[in-house]
């Protein structure tokens, strides 16, 4: 009886860490700050993935401890996340940095004030390298309403349209 308990234990335990991270997501929310007008760009992700993923590109173990951590970050992030505008160019994106807790992190970047960004061309690789089941998920929050544009390994960009809904 000890052992078919003991057995049971195992199988439990061995089992948790496959059931406790299933899904691999990002999110990106693209909003203008009221106060500056500046178009904000907000990346949040779990961050044990980034950990894992930025520890493979080097080779070794990440840690947001280390000196370099946040230019290692913000190489990773650029060469990742781009936006083009309307005219078809990349346009750079200024870091402003980025935090984390026990579980998250979250990266800060922005634009100056922007006429809007109707027509711009999004673009998120961010882990697709290291999880093909990857979603990176990008809110828009403007004028123009709250819309969503969902990223994967397979559609890796996306335009953001602009089109109000007719309310008749």
């Amino acid at each position: 009886m000890k052992a078919k308990v003991f057995i049971a234990l195992l199988v439990v335990v061995l089992t948790l860490p496959a059931l406790a991270h299933r899904y691999f997501f990002g999110l990106t929310e693209i909003s203008s700050n009221l106060n500056t007008g500046a178009v904000e760009f907000v990346h949040q992700y779990t961050l044990h993935d980034v950990q894992h993923a930025l520890s493979k590109l080097a080779g070794e173990r990440f840690s947001l401890d280390k000196e370099n951590a946040e230019a290692v970050l913000k190489r990773w992030v650029t060469d990742n996340f781009s936006v083009k505008n309307v005219d078809g160019k990349k346009v750079e994106l200024t870091w402003v940095g980025f935090e984390a807790d026990y579980q998250k992190i979250w990266v800060y970047q922005e634009l100056p004030a922007q006429k809007n960004l109707c027509g711009w061309e999004v673009s998120n690789t961010l882990l697709f390298d290291t999880f093909s089941a990857q979603v990176n998920t990008i809110n828009i929050v403007d004028e123009y309403g709250n819309r969503s544009l969902i990223l994967t390994d397979e559609n890796r960009t996306d335009i953001i349209n602009c089109q109000k809904e007719s309310k008749d």
